[in-house]
Protein backbone atom coordinates (compact mmCIF):
# COMPACT_ATOMS: atom_id res chain seq x y z
CA UNK A 1 0.00 0.00 0.00
CA UNK A 2 2.99 2.45 0.99
CA UNK A 3 4.25 2.21 -2.76
CA UNK A 4 0.87 3.09 -4.44
CA UNK A 5 0.43 5.85 -2.17
CA UNK A 6 3.84 6.72 -2.73
CA UNK A 7 4.14 6.73 -6.09
CA UNK A 8 1.03 8.97 -6.27
CA UNK A 9 2.60 11.55 -4.44
CA UNK A 10 5.69 11.12 -6.63
CA UNK A 11 3.36 11.90 -9.46
CA UNK A 12 1.85 15.03 -7.79
CA UNK A 13 -0.94 14.12 -5.95
CA UNK A 14 -1.04 16.19 -3.08
CA UNK A 15 -3.74 14.00 -1.28
CA UNK A 16 -1.21 11.44 -1.02
CA UNK A 17 0.97 13.45 0.63
CA UNK A 18 -1.70 14.00 3.26
CA UNK A 19 -1.95 10.53 3.81
CA UNK A 20 1.61 9.86 4.37
CA UNK A 21 2.15 12.94 6.47
CA UNK A 22 -0.52 11.48 8.87
CA UNK A 23 0.43 7.56 8.75
CA UNK A 24 4.27 8.46 9.85
CA UNK A 25 3.89 11.92 11.72
CA UNK A 26 3.29 10.31 15.00
CA UNK A 27 6.05 7.25 14.28
CA UNK A 28 8.82 10.06 13.44
CA UNK A 29 8.01 11.70 16.73
CA UNK A 30 8.65 8.37 18.90
CA UNK A 31 11.15 7.76 17.07
CA UNK A 32 12.97 11.10 17.92
CA UNK A 33 11.88 10.82 21.57
CA UNK A 34 13.18 7.90 21.59
CA UNK A 35 16.82 8.93 20.48
CA UNK A 36 16.29 11.65 23.12
CA UNK A 37 15.51 14.81 21.67
CA UNK A 38 13.20 17.29 23.03
CA UNK A 39 9.13 17.13 21.25
CA UNK A 40 9.78 21.16 19.85
CA UNK A 41 12.94 20.34 18.31
CA UNK A 42 11.62 17.38 16.77
CA UNK A 43 8.58 19.14 15.40
CA UNK A 44 11.33 21.43 13.75
CA UNK A 45 12.99 18.40 12.61
CA UNK A 46 9.91 16.56 11.14
CA UNK A 47 8.77 19.73 9.55
CA UNK A 48 11.85 19.74 7.74
CA UNK A 49 11.68 16.54 6.59
CA UNK A 50 8.43 16.83 5.22
CA UNK A 51 9.40 19.93 3.28
CA UNK A 52 12.40 18.38 1.63
CA UNK A 53 10.21 15.13 0.84
CA UNK A 54 7.61 17.28 -0.80
CA UNK A 55 9.43 19.91 -2.68
CA UNK A 56 12.00 17.03 -3.78
CA UNK A 57 8.97 14.75 -4.61
CA UNK A 58 9.98 14.50 -8.35
CA UNK A 59 13.39 13.12 -7.49
CA UNK A 60 12.43 10.27 -5.23
CA UNK A 61 11.61 7.75 -7.46
CA UNK A 62 14.41 5.02 -6.31
CA UNK A 63 12.93 5.19 -2.98
CA UNK A 64 12.12 1.54 -2.06
CA UNK A 65 10.88 1.93 1.80
CA UNK A 66 9.63 4.86 2.52
CA UNK A 67 8.91 4.40 6.37
CA UNK A 68 12.97 3.57 6.37
CA UNK A 69 13.73 7.00 4.13
CA UNK A 70 11.86 8.83 6.74
CA UNK A 71 13.39 7.85 9.82
CA UNK A 72 17.05 8.02 7.94
CA UNK A 73 15.63 11.41 7.23
CA UNK A 74 14.67 12.65 9.95
CA UNK A 75 17.88 11.25 12.20
CA UNK A 76 19.96 12.81 9.27
CA UNK A 77 18.30 15.97 10.29
CA UNK A 78 18.36 15.59 14.02
CA UNK A 79 22.03 15.16 13.71
CA UNK A 80 22.98 18.17 11.73
CA UNK A 81 21.21 20.22 14.09
CA UNK A 82 22.78 18.27 16.86
CA UNK A 83 26.32 18.99 14.51
CA UNK A 84 25.39 22.91 14.77
CA UNK A 85 24.60 22.97 18.38
CA UNK A 86 27.60 21.43 20.02
CA UNK A 87 30.82 23.91 19.76
CA UNK A 88 33.21 21.96 21.52
CA UNK A 89 32.47 18.10 21.65
CA UNK A 90 32.44 15.74 17.98
CA UNK A 91 28.77 14.02 17.21
CA UNK A 92 30.42 10.79 18.31
CA UNK A 93 30.81 12.10 21.83
CA UNK A 94 26.75 12.24 21.97
CA UNK A 95 25.63 9.36 24.07
CA UNK A 96 22.35 7.39 22.75
CA UNK A 97 19.63 7.96 24.81
CA UNK A 98 17.46 5.59 23.30
CA UNK A 99 14.46 4.56 24.74
CA UNK A 100 11.31 2.23 24.07
CA UNK A 101 7.67 3.13 25.01
CA UNK A 102 5.88 -0.34 25.52
CA UNK A 103 2.40 1.47 24.38
CA UNK A 104 1.35 -2.09 22.71
CA UNK A 105 1.63 -4.14 25.71
CA UNK A 106 -1.96 -2.80 26.64
CA UNK A 107 -3.53 -4.67 23.98
CA UNK A 108 -1.55 -8.02 24.04
CA UNK A 109 -1.86 -8.57 28.19
CA UNK A 110 -4.08 -8.23 31.12
CA UNK A 111 -3.79 -4.87 33.38
CA UNK A 112 -2.79 -6.95 36.10
CA UNK A 113 0.18 -8.65 33.67
CA UNK A 114 1.19 -5.66 32.47
CA UNK A 115 3.33 -4.13 35.51
CA UNK A 116 5.41 -7.22 36.02
CA UNK A 117 6.19 -7.67 32.50
CA UNK A 118 7.37 -4.02 32.01
CA UNK A 119 9.51 -3.82 35.14
CA UNK A 120 10.92 -6.85 33.34
CA UNK A 121 11.15 -5.62 30.05
CA UNK A 122 12.87 -2.10 31.62
CA UNK A 123 15.39 -4.00 33.18
CA UNK A 124 16.04 -5.93 29.93
CA UNK A 125 16.33 -2.81 28.29
CA UNK A 126 18.10 -1.19 30.59
CA UNK A 127 20.71 -3.57 30.33
CA UNK A 128 21.27 -2.63 26.84
CA UNK A 129 23.42 0.19 25.29
CA UNK A 130 21.40 3.04 23.83
CA UNK A 131 22.81 1.85 20.10
CA UNK A 132 21.39 -1.91 20.50
CA UNK A 133 17.85 -0.40 21.89
CA UNK A 134 17.91 1.61 18.96
CA UNK A 135 19.00 -1.57 16.58
CA UNK A 136 16.21 -3.68 18.58
CA UNK A 137 13.36 -1.07 17.54
CA UNK A 138 14.41 -0.23 14.26
CA UNK A 139 14.43 -4.28 13.68
CA UNK A 140 11.83 -5.79 15.64
CA UNK A 141 9.37 -2.58 15.93
CA UNK A 142 9.72 -1.35 12.47
CA UNK A 143 10.83 -4.37 10.83
CA UNK A 144 13.90 -2.41 8.89
CA UNK A 145 16.23 -5.04 6.66
CA UNK A 146 19.88 -5.24 7.70
CA UNK A 147 21.08 -2.92 5.32
CA UNK A 148 18.21 -0.20 6.33
CA UNK A 149 19.52 -0.27 9.59
CA UNK A 150 23.30 -0.25 8.78
CA UNK A 151 22.46 3.09 6.74
CA UNK A 152 20.44 4.60 8.93
CA UNK A 153 22.58 3.66 12.18
CA UNK A 154 26.13 4.82 10.23
CA UNK A 155 27.55 1.10 9.68
CA UNK A 156 28.41 -1.98 7.80
CA UNK A 157 25.77 -4.34 7.18
CA UNK A 158 27.78 -6.65 9.03
CA UNK A 159 28.28 -4.84 11.84
CA UNK A 160 24.06 -4.01 12.12
CA UNK A 161 23.82 -8.24 11.76
CA UNK A 162 26.29 -8.56 14.92
CA UNK A 163 25.06 -5.57 16.81
CA UNK A 164 21.35 -7.70 16.96
CA UNK A 165 23.02 -10.75 17.82
CA UNK A 166 24.84 -9.59 20.25
CA UNK A 167 22.04 -7.39 21.84
CA UNK A 168 19.49 -10.33 21.53
CA UNK A 169 22.65 -12.62 23.29
CA UNK A 170 22.65 -10.25 25.65
CA UNK A 171 18.94 -10.26 26.89
CA UNK A 172 19.15 -14.25 26.56
CA UNK A 173 21.96 -14.33 29.21
CA UNK A 174 19.35 -11.86 31.52
CA UNK A 175 16.84 -15.07 31.19
CA UNK A 176 14.22 -13.18 30.10
CA UNK A 177 13.51 -14.95 26.61
CA UNK A 178 9.70 -14.51 27.40
CA UNK A 179 10.27 -11.22 26.90
CA UNK A 180 12.26 -11.63 23.31
CA UNK A 181 9.04 -13.45 22.48
CA UNK A 182 7.01 -10.63 22.54
CA UNK A 183 9.46 -8.37 21.01
CA UNK A 184 9.85 -10.51 17.66
CA UNK A 185 5.59 -10.54 17.80
CA UNK A 186 5.59 -6.90 17.43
Amino acid sequence: MDEVVFQRFVDGDDAAFTFIYNKYVDLLLQYGRSLGFEKEVLKDAIQDVFVKLYLNRRSLSEVRNLKYYLFRSLKNNLLDMLKVSVDTCSIDDYQYKFTIKWNILNELIAEEDKKEIEGKLNKLLSSLTGRQREIIYLRFIHELEYEEIASLMHMTIQSSRKAVSRAIGKMRKLKVAFLFIIICLW
